[in-house]
């Protein structure tokens, strides 16, 4: 019987492959296995921020590592910065009375929650305080996303939310 002999290239090509399926995999049992979530926002077309870096225009899907938080940043030219988060929660797979380590190491019995996230941004013509005159500032406000509608900045639909957060902020003073 023949034993089959391995060249020092042979082993060190074997031992490479080996240790990347290895060490790539670390990765995903410290911050678990994606899980597709979509963020949604109204504007549409604003910019995400996943934990701080660019990651694209809304509406979007993108799979985030499952046992870690997230957090999810929308920006858009003349509307105030939201900030929402992704966060691990149980599953019902995490009821099961037996539990592998590798199903658990890898992130399964948690889900990212919400799975669909929705944000409002608010408008920068919301004021942040009533002022002296309420219904003299809250009519400033109307007339400057009045002239916004008209000069074509906003939609319709981003005009009417605009009066609408702007009355909500007066009647929520008042």
């Amino acid at each position: 019987m023949k034993i089959p002999s391995f060249s020092n290239s042979s082993i060190s090509l074997l031992a490479l492959a080996a240790s990347s399926i290895l060490f790539g995999g670390c990765a995903s049992f410290e911050r678990g296995v994606p899980q597709e979530v979509t963020i949604l926002s109204f504007p549409t077309e604003s910019s995400v921020y996943i934990n701080g870096e660019a990651a694209g225009i809304t509406p979007m899907q993108v799979k985030l590592p499952r046992k870690v938080t997230h957090e999810i940043r929308l920006e858009k030219r003349g509307y105030n910065s939201a900030v929402k988060y992704f966060a691990p929660v149980p599953n019902e797979k995490a009821e099961n009375f037996i539990r592998f380590g590798l199903s658990r190491d890898l992130g399964y019995y948690v889900d990212l929650e919400p799975g669909t996230m929705q944000a409002e941004l608010l408008s920068d013509l919301v004021p942040r305080s009533a002022g002296a005159d309420p219904f003299e500032r809250m009519a400033q406000q109307a007339l400057l996303a009045d002239a916004r509608l008209e000069s074509g900045d906003l939609s319709p639909l981003e005009h009417k939310v605009i009066i609408e957060q702007i009355i909500a902020f007066f009647d929520a003073e008042y």
